[in-house]
Protein backbone atom coordinates (compact mmCIF):
# COMPACT_ATOMS: atom_id res chain seq x y z
CA UNK A 1 0.00 0.00 0.00
CA UNK A 2 2.91 2.43 0.86
CA UNK A 3 3.85 1.81 -2.84
CA UNK A 4 0.40 2.78 -3.88
CA UNK A 5 0.53 5.86 -1.76
CA UNK A 6 4.04 7.14 -3.38
CA UNK A 7 2.88 6.72 -6.93
CA UNK A 8 0.19 8.46 -6.17
CA UNK A 9 2.07 11.13 -4.34
CA UNK A 10 4.36 11.71 -7.61
CA UNK A 11 0.81 11.75 -10.08
CA UNK A 12 0.11 8.36 -10.85
CA UNK A 13 -3.91 8.91 -11.16
CA UNK A 14 -4.46 4.90 -11.45
CA UNK A 15 -2.41 4.98 -8.56
CA UNK A 16 -5.08 7.27 -6.32
CA UNK A 17 -8.03 6.06 -7.75
CA UNK A 18 -7.04 2.21 -6.37
CA UNK A 19 -6.35 4.15 -3.26
CA UNK A 20 -9.93 5.72 -3.19
CA UNK A 21 -10.86 2.14 -4.08
CA UNK A 22 -9.31 0.67 -1.14
CA UNK A 23 -10.35 3.14 1.46
CA UNK A 24 -14.31 3.87 -0.12
CA UNK A 25 -15.57 1.35 2.21
CA UNK A 26 -13.96 2.88 5.25
CA UNK A 27 -14.66 6.48 4.40
CA UNK A 28 -18.55 5.25 4.03
CA UNK A 29 -19.27 3.93 7.29
CA UNK A 30 -17.14 6.73 9.01
CA UNK A 31 -19.23 9.09 6.86
CA UNK A 32 -22.61 7.42 7.93
CA UNK A 33 -21.72 7.24 11.40
CA UNK A 34 -21.19 10.68 11.27
CA UNK A 35 -23.88 12.18 9.08
CA UNK A 36 -27.14 10.46 8.94
CA UNK A 37 -28.42 11.82 5.37
CA UNK A 38 -27.12 9.64 2.61
CA UNK A 39 -26.91 12.70 0.09
CA UNK A 40 -24.55 14.66 3.05
CA UNK A 41 -22.77 11.47 3.39
CA UNK A 42 -22.42 11.14 -0.47
CA UNK A 43 -21.23 14.97 -0.73
CA UNK A 44 -18.60 14.56 1.97
CA UNK A 45 -17.15 11.04 0.48
CA UNK A 46 -16.87 13.39 -3.21
CA UNK A 47 -15.70 16.31 -0.81
CA UNK A 48 -13.04 13.87 0.58
CA UNK A 49 -11.90 12.63 -2.50
CA UNK A 50 -11.52 15.72 -4.87
CA UNK A 51 -9.49 17.46 -1.36
CA UNK A 52 -7.27 14.11 -1.03
CA UNK A 53 -6.64 14.60 -5.02
CA UNK A 54 -5.90 18.01 -4.73
CA UNK A 55 -3.56 18.26 -1.84
CA UNK A 56 -2.06 15.29 -1.80
CA UNK A 57 1.55 16.87 -2.53
CA UNK A 58 0.63 18.27 1.16
CA UNK A 59 0.87 14.70 2.64
CA UNK A 60 4.50 14.74 4.76
CA UNK A 61 4.32 10.81 5.65
CA UNK A 62 3.25 8.18 2.95
CA UNK A 63 2.36 5.48 6.11
CA UNK A 64 -0.16 8.23 7.59
CA UNK A 65 -2.10 8.29 4.37
CA UNK A 66 -5.31 6.61 6.15
CA UNK A 67 -5.47 8.77 8.72
CA UNK A 68 -4.75 11.70 6.47
CA UNK A 69 -7.66 10.90 4.62
CA UNK A 70 -10.20 10.23 7.30
CA UNK A 71 -8.84 13.51 9.23
CA UNK A 72 -10.31 15.26 5.31
CA UNK A 73 -13.19 13.00 6.01
CA UNK A 74 -14.19 14.27 9.34
CA UNK A 75 -13.49 18.05 8.52
CA UNK A 76 -15.83 18.04 5.41
CA UNK A 77 -18.42 15.96 7.82
CA UNK A 78 -18.05 18.86 10.53
CA UNK A 79 -18.81 21.31 7.76
CA UNK A 80 -21.59 19.42 6.50
CA UNK A 81 -23.52 18.83 9.84
CA UNK A 82 -22.63 22.53 10.49
CA UNK A 83 -24.48 23.64 7.53
CA UNK A 84 -27.15 21.29 7.75
CA UNK A 85 -28.07 20.65 11.86
CA UNK A 86 -31.14 22.96 12.24
CA UNK A 87 -32.32 21.60 8.90
CA UNK A 88 -34.62 18.05 8.26
CA UNK A 89 -37.00 18.17 5.78
CA UNK A 90 -40.20 16.43 7.06
CA UNK A 91 -40.31 13.45 4.07
CA UNK A 92 -36.78 12.40 5.18
CA UNK A 93 -38.05 11.80 8.80
CA UNK A 94 -41.10 10.05 7.47
CA UNK A 95 -39.21 8.00 5.05
CA UNK A 96 -36.52 7.24 8.33
CA UNK A 97 -39.59 6.05 10.35
CA UNK A 98 -41.38 4.17 7.83
CA UNK A 99 -38.80 2.29 6.35
CA UNK A 100 -39.94 -1.19 5.88
CA UNK A 101 -37.10 -2.53 3.40
CA UNK A 102 -34.06 -1.63 5.40
CA UNK A 103 -32.37 -5.12 6.92
CA UNK A 104 -32.39 -5.37 10.66
CA UNK A 105 -30.29 -8.03 10.85
CA UNK A 106 -26.60 -7.12 9.43
CA UNK A 107 -23.35 -6.69 11.29
CA UNK A 108 -23.84 -2.82 10.19
CA UNK A 109 -26.81 -2.07 11.56
CA UNK A 110 -26.11 -3.52 14.62
CA UNK A 111 -23.04 -2.01 15.03
CA UNK A 112 -24.95 1.45 14.25
CA UNK A 113 -27.16 0.45 16.60
CA UNK A 114 -24.64 0.15 19.29
CA UNK A 115 -23.46 3.58 18.37
CA UNK A 116 -26.63 5.34 19.18
CA UNK A 117 -26.09 4.10 22.58
CA UNK A 118 -22.56 5.86 22.93
CA UNK A 119 -22.47 9.42 23.62
CA UNK A 120 -22.14 11.78 20.91
CA UNK A 121 -18.82 13.43 22.53
CA UNK A 122 -17.26 9.56 21.86
CA UNK A 123 -19.02 8.53 19.36
CA UNK A 124 -16.43 8.94 16.73
CA UNK A 125 -14.10 7.76 19.00
CA UNK A 126 -15.59 3.95 19.15
CA UNK A 127 -16.30 3.77 15.53
CA UNK A 128 -12.76 4.97 14.54
CA UNK A 129 -11.68 2.16 17.18
CA UNK A 130 -14.04 -0.49 16.86
CA UNK A 131 -14.97 0.43 12.98
CA UNK A 132 -12.04 1.37 11.79
CA UNK A 133 -9.51 -0.51 14.18
CA UNK A 134 -7.31 2.22 14.39
CA UNK A 135 -4.95 2.57 17.50
CA UNK A 136 -6.03 5.05 20.22
CA UNK A 137 -2.64 6.81 18.86
CA UNK A 138 -4.13 7.08 15.85
CA UNK A 139 -6.98 8.43 16.86
CA UNK A 140 -5.50 11.35 19.45
CA UNK A 141 -3.34 12.23 16.23
CA UNK A 142 -6.51 12.66 14.70
CA UNK A 143 -8.86 14.41 16.76
CA UNK A 144 -5.72 16.35 17.87
CA UNK A 145 -6.59 15.16 22.23
CA UNK A 146 -3.91 13.23 24.38
CA UNK A 147 -4.00 9.35 23.89
CA UNK A 148 -4.25 8.91 27.48
CA UNK A 149 -8.07 11.15 27.50
CA UNK A 150 -8.94 8.66 24.58
CA UNK A 151 -8.21 5.70 26.23
CA UNK A 152 -9.85 6.92 29.56
CA UNK A 153 -13.11 8.18 27.37
CA UNK A 154 -12.90 4.81 25.69
CA UNK A 155 -12.85 3.28 29.30
CA UNK A 156 -15.62 5.22 31.16
CA UNK A 157 -17.78 4.84 27.88
CA UNK A 158 -17.52 1.12 28.07
CA UNK A 159 -18.31 0.88 31.39
CA UNK A 160 -21.63 3.16 30.55
CA UNK A 161 -22.58 2.00 27.78
CA UNK A 162 -22.32 -1.84 29.34
CA UNK A 163 -24.94 -0.61 31.82
CA UNK A 164 -27.07 1.10 29.53
CA UNK A 165 -27.22 -2.24 27.02
CA UNK A 166 -28.27 -4.17 30.46
CA UNK A 167 -30.89 -1.79 31.52
CA UNK A 168 -32.11 -2.50 27.39
CA UNK A 169 -32.28 -5.88 27.86
CA UNK A 170 -28.92 -6.25 25.86
CA UNK A 171 -26.29 -8.94 26.00
CA UNK A 172 -22.53 -7.60 26.28
CA UNK A 173 -19.46 -8.82 24.35
CA UNK A 174 -16.46 -6.35 24.55
CA UNK A 175 -14.20 -7.01 21.94
CA UNK A 176 -12.21 -5.47 18.64
CA UNK A 177 -13.93 -5.06 15.51
CA UNK A 178 -17.33 -4.72 17.52
CA UNK A 179 -19.88 -5.98 19.72
CA UNK A 180 -22.58 -8.44 19.95
CA UNK A 181 -25.95 -7.78 21.35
Amino acid sequence: MLTLVKKAMRGDKEAFIALMDRHSDSLLRIAHGYLSQEADVADAIQDTILDAYEHLSSLKEPRYFKTWLIRILLNNCNHIYNRNKNYIPLEEISEQLFDETQEVDTPLFRFRELLSYVSDENRLCFQLYYGEELTTREIADLLHINESTIRSRMHREKLRLKTQLQKNGHTTSARKGGASS
